[in-house]
């Protein structure tokens, strides 16, 4: 039986993406899925890789721009639709350099990590959705993000 982070995979290939990478390399600080916050579960719909504010972040793979502005709660964002229904959101940026509708490569800097909207230090949230629906992406790319 093949995983469901595998099948992402072998869509996003199947559509034309080149194989997926981590944006930046650092650990992950909270893991995708449910985290406890007091006595309150969360959903945490990707995960944040601690990276000090001012590291370039660049897309998961080839794409284009489908925003790049403010998100409540998120602070700078940048989604990037990769075709194949794969789309990913870089969050918490310091700052952007991409603009809509611009075409980016895996060398792109979509922007640098930061601390905008609600957080409590710099970082990168990262998500992937697939489908419209958010996606594990540690099985999706191989496992953690180094070192």
């Amino acid at each position: 039986m093949i995983s469901r982070g595998a099948l992402v995979l072998l869509m996003v290939a199947a559509a034309g993406c080149s194989i997926p990478r981590w944006p930046a390399e650092g650990p992950v600080t909270s893991p995708f899925g449910v985290r406890w916050s007091g006595m309150r579960p969360d959903i945490h719909r990707g995960v944040d890789i601690g990276v000090p504010r001012g590291t370039p972040v660049r897309p998961m793979a080839p794409g284009r721009v489908t925003y790049a502005g403010v998100m409540s709660g998120y602070g700078n964002v940048v989604w990037v639709d990769h075709g194949g229904e794969v789309v990913t959101l870089y969050a918490h940026l310091d700052e952007i350099r991409v603009r809509p509708g611009e075409a980016v490569d895996r060398q792109a800097v979509l922007g640098l990590s930061g601390s905008s909207g609600d957080v409590t230090g710099a970082h990168l949230h990262f998500e992937v959705l697939r489908w419209g629906r958010e996606v594990d992406p540690v099985p999706l790319l191989g496992g953690p993000p180094g070192p």
